[in-house]
């Protein structure tokens, strides 16, 4: 009896899996997102810079894991409040700049990191593709600050340092350990002020990343970009 429990579930686990759809190529995103009306292309403009991070050979895994998808998406919940918070970082500070890392990126993608860090200590830092990372829905945004010389503010960590030195939650505790300086945390708090008052939500464990929607409400309302 025992042997045909653990028999059905494993045939359980086996159909749930088989039955995911596995992520487009890159193409096929391109094509979907330039054919829907739910998704705006994110362009430089006043207050805006961007620097697609998984586009070029700068980020963690040291491979341009975007090849031909080089552009930035936002759903457009998403693109409005990104737009409020320019708005809001040119009445604080008008030299500055918002600076993109990453957008939406597709499953396709998404697969292509989880694969880099499945297994490692930086697993807990990138979604499973299977359940999805909420820049999969074109919600979720990676940016940081620029000066008046297009220099990127110092915020302690640089983009993708999978450390709890890059993790809001901890911020007080490590001002007071000297790992890092207020200024630093002041420009992460700058950050902050502007995309929450613009309806973003801060994830805890990038002081980079944040969401135009709660997960679980992106995750029950809204397509997941193959």
């Amino acid at each position: 009896m025992q042997t045909k429990r653990l028999l059905l579930i494993v045939v359980l686990f086996s159909f749930l899996f088989s039955a995911i759809p596995q992520a487009a190529t890159v193409m096929e995103s391109i094509n979907y997102i330039s054919n829907s009306k739910d998704f705006v292309e994110v362009k430089p403009a006043v207050g805006l810079a961007i620097n697609l991070k998984y586009a070029t050979v700068d980020n963690f895994v040291g491979q341009n894991l975007y090849k031909e998808f080089n552009k930035a998406y936002l759903h457009i919940v998403a693109a409005e409040k990104l737009a409020k918070a320019v708005v809001l970082l040119q009445a604080i500070k008008p030299q500055y700049k918002l600076v993109i890392f990453d957008a939406l990126r597709p499953r396709s993608v998404q697969f292509l990191l989880w694969n880099n860090v499945k297994g490692t200590s930086r697993q807990g830092y990138v979604a499973n593709p299977r359940t999805g990372s909420i820049h999969n829905f074109g919600m979720a945004v990676d940016l940081s600050l620029l000066n008046a010389d297009g220099v990127e503010l110092d915020m302690g960590t640089k983009f993708d340092d999978f450390t709890e030195l890059s993790q809001p939650q901890f911020e007080e505790k490590f001002i007071k350990a000297g790992r890092l300086s207020k200024e630093q945390v002041e420009n992460r708090l700058l950050l902050r002020k502007v995309m929450v008052e613009a309806g973003f939500i801060q994830l805890p464990l990038e002081w980079w990343h944040f969401d135009a929607l709660p997960k679980a409400e992106v995750k029950s309302t809204y397509k997941i970009v193959e």
